[in-house]
């Protein structure tokens, strides 16, 4: 049996008490399914790699040789399925070679609603004026947690989009590292989170410039419903020497209920004068002179709510650089929207691959949301 003391000091400092309150067990290592099928999975995207992770250990270990132009998308699935409460250590690495060009999907998942404690840690190392673009999905059962840690760091002229989806779990705690170690390095890091019930969702990024003339936006949005609670807690460092830094931070928040919580701690450190640095933070509901336009043509409330949460999430989904990618991701936040409570053929935001085949149309003028 694994029990609380089995996980490192520095992540007992985060409240997974729901969790440690039970026996865990580790499991035997198993050979991937090629052939298993989880709600992360992007069946019409092709893939260069598809790489399923359903045993548990030291995971994957990834190497792009200089120069080297990946064409198609690597894919990662990591998928928990057992049939008892289990405690899932993964480490990956990812070495991505000078001028090297990749794009990479990772997705967490769960099979069936058995309870799971997933510990996961990914360290990526981008060489000198590589191009990477990273993608976390994460859609886990409401009764499992997930603590995912990545480790970036960045050699001179590289290039970063990362992107963090969580489309549903019981508790999640993100927590992301870059460091910039080389001049000119453009990183772009956005997070959406769509939470509801009594789900929660801990977001941490912590953004380093070590070197002049380097660029980072961040923009995580979230959405929560219910009695969902979530944090955003972001801190950008630039250090003495970082000149002609630029850095940009931003997160936003829609309530749709008054016992939904959030806690938003954007946070600025610089120790040079010569740079361009902002930060902020809203949390609101929704716009209700929007509401009202479109509750006055003819829209139920439910509907017009579900359609200014999608446009408020369209910002981050638009980012997407794979269309194929985009497309699906904008399909499953759809789905996460509307549920499975309000049929398709009432619903304002019909997906590419509607469920029955019907589709509403409505005559909104988009200049007045």
């Amino acid at each position: 049996m694994i029990r609380k003391d089995v996980l490192p000091e520095t992540l007992k400092k985060i409240d997974f008490s729901d969790l440690w309150s039970d026996d865990l067990v580790r499991p035997v290592a198993s050979d991937a399914d090629m052939n298993i099928h989880c709600s992360c999975n992007i069946p019409n995207l092709d893939t260069e790699k598809r790489a399923i992770v359903n045993g548990f250990g030291d995971g994957l270990d990834i190497t792009v040789e200089e120069n080297r132009i990946i064409e198609r998308p690597i894919q990662i699935q990591s998928v928990v399925q057992t049939n008892y409460k289990s405690l899932v250590e993964l480490h990956h690495t990812i070495n991505i070679g000078a001028n090297a060009q990749v794009k990479i999907i990772h997705c967490d998942d769960t099979i069936g609603d058995t309870r799971s404690l997933s510990n996961n840690d990914t360290r990526i190392v981008i060489g000198e004026g590589a191009v990477v673009e990273y993608y976390k999905l994460q859609n886990i059962n409401n009764r499992s947690g997930l603590i995912n840690k990545t480790y970036v760091t960045m050699a001179a002229g590289s290039s970063l989009r990362t992107d963090c989806i969580t489309l549903n779990g019981g508790h999640i705690y993100n927590h992301c590292e870059v460091r910039m170690l080389g001049a000119h390095c453009n990183l772009n890091a956005d997070g959406l989170y769509l939470i509801d019930s009594d789900q929660r969702c801990d977001n941490y990024i912590f953004v380093q410039h070590n070197a002049p003339d380097c660029t980072s936006h961040e923009l995580y949005k979230g959405i929560l419903d219910d009695q969902a609670r979530a944090s955003f807690n972001g801190h950008v460092l630039v250090m003495d020497g970082a000149t002609k830094t630029e850095a940009y931070q931003t997160n936003r928040n829609i309530l749709l209920t008054d016992k939904a919580h959030v806690e938003t701690k954007p946070f600025l450190e610089i120790y040079n004068d010569d740079v361009k640095c902002s930060h902020g933070s809203t949390v609101g509901q929704l716009d209700e002179q929007a509401l009202f336009y479109m509750r006055s043509r003819g829209i139920s409330e439910r509907v017009a709510t579900t359609m200014l949460s999608y446009a408020f999430c369209d910002e981050v989904i638009r980012t997407i650089g794979i269309p194929e990618l985009r497309q699906a991701i904008e399909d499953m936040v759809k789905k996460r929207l509307h549920g499975e409570l309000l049929p398709c053929g009432n619903c304002a935001i019909p997906c590419s691959t509607p469920c029955n085949g019907s589709e509403a149309h409505f005559d909104i003028d988009v200049s007045k949301l």
